[in-house]
């Protein structure tokens, strides 16, 4: 009788260790990657569209939040200078084979500062292969960008 429990026992142990096998694979996490493509920025009804834009994409260790940077942007035409802007605190989520990225709401870093001026708000985003693309808002300005993967 007591052989019985047992052989149930090393069962039950040996269906519980095949199914934390499968629980413990994880999926891949993103790697730091440079993208370069358009930010078109809607500002006062006019389209701005800042040509061979770099974004970089630098994932937390934990791999389930980045920060992007977009380096040389100007917000609209009569600019006189380009700025680096960061958006930290954008949650990432491996969805197969494509790379979701969202905020509700962030307040941007640029020129060694935060600029809650400008908070960003409603970004979404996807990385697909070596596309990446997304659109947010800075303060009232819809803001996107659609981008390939630089080489390294």
């Amino acid at each position: 009788m007591k052989t019985k429990y047992l052989i149930i026992a090393f069962a039950a142990l040996a269906l519980v260790g095949c199914s934390k096998e499968k629980d413990q694979e994880e999926a891949p996490k993103p790697e730091q990657a440079t993208y370069v493509g358009t930010v078109t920025v809607v500002s006062n009804g006019s389209s701005f569209d800042n040509e061979n834009i770099e974004v970089s994409f630098n994932p937390s260790e934990s791999g389930d939040s980045c920060s992007l940077t977009i380096y040389q942007i100007r917000f609209v035409p009569q600019m006189p200078v380009t700025i680096d802007v960061t958006i930290p605190g954008v949650a990432v989520a491996v969805d197969g084979d494509k790379t979701v990225l969202s905020c509700d709401s962030v307040v941007p870093l640029a020129m060694g500062g935060e600029y809650p001026r400008y908070k960003v708000t409603d970004f979404k985003g996807e990385m697909v292969g070596d596309e990446m693309a997304f659109s947010l808002n800075f303060g009232s300005s819809p803001t996107s960008f659609r981008g390939t993967r630089k080489e390294d």
